[in-house]
């Protein structure tokens, strides 16, 4: 677990995560069994701005899946800051070509969190995480078992996915 970049209080970006079994683990039972997960589409569930001129990403909840209550106790109790007593909810966000997240601030709830599922991603298959404050702009790339930590109100989105090949695949992470 390596702190690899922050913003004072506000935002986070944690590489290697997990430790490779585990991320080895999520990766294969997510990647190599996508076909058999049960995604639904957020257009109707999101407000419309979330995903105006863009396709969709696609998403489902998880409950009672062992690696990732392990990966919500690492969250809450990482070595950068402490998130005691906070409820957490896990999704899976699959995003294909086209698929993006426009501006928002995940205002509802305290913090927002990004774990990286694909080993391999190139610099020109877009998604990157972009974000912005008072102090300036800034964004990240995707990097498999690495983890975005936001305080609320940060603004941030995710680019448009440009590889007709691969989807950028995540799990999100929103606690109260």
């Amino acid at each position: 677990m390596k702190l690899s970049y922050s913003i004072a209080g506000k935002l986070w970006w944690i590489t290697e995560f997990l430790d490779y079994n585990m991320y080895k683990g999520i990766h294969d039972a997510i990647i190599k069994e996508r076909a058999k997960i049960n995604l639904h589409t957020t257009k109707g569930l999101w407000s419309e701005g979330l995903i105006e001129n863009l396709k969709p990403p696609m998403r489902v909840g998880v409950n009672n899946y062992k690696p990732f209550d392990h990966l919500k106790t690492l969250v809450r109790h990482n070595a950068y800051f402490q998130m005691n007593n906070v409820d957490m909810s896990t999704t899976i966000h699959y995003m294909k070509k086209d698929a993006g997240i426009n501006w928002h601030d995940d205002g509802k709830w305290k913090y927002g969190a990004t774990y990286y599922i694909n080993h391999r991603w190139l610099k020109n298959w877009g998604g990157e995480f972009m974000f912005t404050d008072a102090n300036g702009h800034g964004f990240l790339p995707v990097v498999g078992n690495s983890l975005v930590i936001v305080k609320a109100p940060i603004p941030h989105k995710v680019n448009p996915v440009l590889s007709p090949l691969m989807p950028r695949i995540s799990v999100q992470l929103f606690m109260k």
